[in-house]
Order: structure tokens, then sequence, then C-alpha cells
């Protein structure tokens, strides 16, 4: 069983417990702000990897077309089950979305830590593939080095692997891409460091 495969297990089995503990997004203020100030009024975008869907409700909160995307049902329908029906869900895989130069955004909040690296050129190709020109991606991983497992959160000893990410590692990534970067900065949250671009097609 691959990476990506064994994390997906350990959410489906925190999954309730991960959407009631992640449901306050006041945090990513100004990241939403910027993104909603980049991409035109009422555009389409995308939350990829959206978990429960709480950004995904943000970003139609700010009269955005927004839809989620997610690899994990258990966690579509933990969100459903607490915001009801007022995202639209797409279960997919973001190595391979199921839709071609259409997206005015791309928020991909926390999604690429749980890909190894080796994974992410595709990814970032992808996310390419899915924007319409000018198409604007937000991303944010963690700062580190490396790649590792990490056990327990949210009540469960269970086993979730993670991909950290330097600034210069992220750059040269998106620039071999042929993303434009436009903005980022790094973010403090408890004990964590949280890497942010933003980008454009």
């Amino acid at each position: 069983m691959d990476e990506i495969e064994k994390t997906n297990r350990t959410y489906a089995q925190i999954a309730t417990a991960y959407a009631q503990a992640q449901q306050h997004r006041h945090m990513l203020a100004r990241h939403v702000a910027r993104f909603v100030a980049l991409v035109p009024p009422g555009g389409l975008v995308w939350d990829v990897g959206c978990g429960p869907g709480f950004d995904t409700a943000v970003l139609r909160q700010h009269h955005l077309h927004a839809y989620g995307l997610d690899y994990s049902h258990p966690m579509i329908t933990a969100g459903r089950e607490l915001m009801g029906q007022q995202n639209i869900f797409i279960q997919a895989d973001m190595r391979h979305l199921p839709f071609c130069s259409c997206a005015d955004g791309l928020w991909v909040c926390a999604s690429l830590l749980h890909l190894p690296r080796r994974d992410a050129p595709a990814a970032l190709q992808e996310f390419y593939r899915a924007l319409r020109p000018g198409g604007i991606l937000y991303l944010s991983v963690k700062m580190g080095e490396g790649e590792r497992w990490v056990e327990g959160g949210y009540g469960r000893a269970l086993p979730r692997f993670f991909t950290y990410w330097q600034s210069d590692e992220l750059d040269n990534l998106l620039t071999k891409t042929t993303f434009k970067i436009i903005d980022g900065w790094i973010d403090h949250t408890d004990q964590t460091r949280w890497l942010i671009r933003f980008a454009v097609k």
C-alpha cells in the first residue's frame, strides 16, 4: 500500500473528528481575501483537496462559483453532515483532475502535504492544465525538510504521510511548471510554519 492510500485509510477513520476540529477558518482570512481579489468576480474555482469543504463554503460566501474536490469520500460525507448540501463535491485524485482549462482559480490549501515529493510535479502540471490562461493558483504547504510518517491526531494513533517544503524548492517547482509567482509569504500557526504562494498561468 502506498503513502496516499495508507493516509486515505487514516482519514476514513478520523473524518468526523477532523471535520469538527477544522470548521473554523478565520486564520485564512488574509489568504482568502488575496485569492478573491485575484480571480474574476463570480469566477469558477475548485477547492482541490477540500476535505470536509469548509474553505469551499467560505469561497462561495465571497460569491465565487466554488466546488470541492477530494480523494476521501468519508471526508466529503463528514462535511455534508455538518453543513448540509450547500457545497457541491466531486471525489477525485488531484493528480488526475476531471476538467481542463476552465478554472479561474484553484485553491490548494494544505493539500500537497500528503503527496510524496515524487508526485508533486505531476500534480502541478495538472493544476496548470486545469486553469484557463490567466487563472490563479493558491498553494499552501508545510515548511520543513524531507518526508515522514506522523502518528496521532484527532484522537487516534493512526499514521499519515507528510511532505515538507522549503521556499526555493517550491518556487523552482512552480517555475518549472511555467507558473508565474505573483505573491507569497510565510505564516506561523501554533508550531507550524506554512509556505504560501499565489501564481498565475
